[in-house]
């Protein structure tokens, strides 16, 4: 992702409702998991633990959602076909409200599982659907975060 002119790169994971992201913020390494109802802060050698003052919509982060049924959204249709790494993607252009540039999605033909999704400051990039391992919370002591947790929708 690119936001005020600088280049973000983060790698996750997503099992069954939970989350895990690694990247890089302002050259420390960051590891942020989302186990049920709790959270983890990883930086250096400090790890933070809180909860989630409101549930995490595990909807939002589950695979099943995704569907090879195009029958549920017969009003989207692609706007062309495409390779990504030698799997066939149909390419589909959706205006999001708010912003002048669609977003683009690149879907597998195969599964109907979303392959890319791009705009004009991000790039996402998925892959190994329904091969990944669960998500374990970080090794060591986690002190508690001070307030007592963070809010699941918006942002830590």
């Amino acid at each position: 992702m690119q936001s005020e002119g600088r280049t973000i790169e983060m790698t996750g994971r997503f099992y069954q409702g939970d989350m895990y992201w690694s990247f890089d913020q302002q050259g420390q390494q960051m590891e942020m998991y989302h186990i049920g109802n709790s959270t983890y802060t990883v930086a250096g050698e400090q790890c933070l633990r809180g909860s989630m003052q409101r549930g995490m919509d595990r909807g939002e982060v589950d695979p099943g959602r995704f569907s090879d049924q195009p029958q549920r959204n017969p009003d989207i249709t692609p706007v062309g076909r495409d390779t990504i790494d030698g799997e066939e993607v149909l390419v589909y252009e959706i205006s999001q409200a708010g912003s002048q540039e669609p977003v683009t999605y690149y879907i597998l033909a195969e599964s109907g599982y979303p392959r890319r999704i791009e705009a004009e400051s991000m790039q996402w990039d998925f892959h190994s659907w329904g091969s990944v391992d669960p998500i374990q919370k970080p090794e060591g002591d986690c002190q508690s975060m001070p307030g007592g947790g963070m809010t699941a929708k918006g942002g830590t």
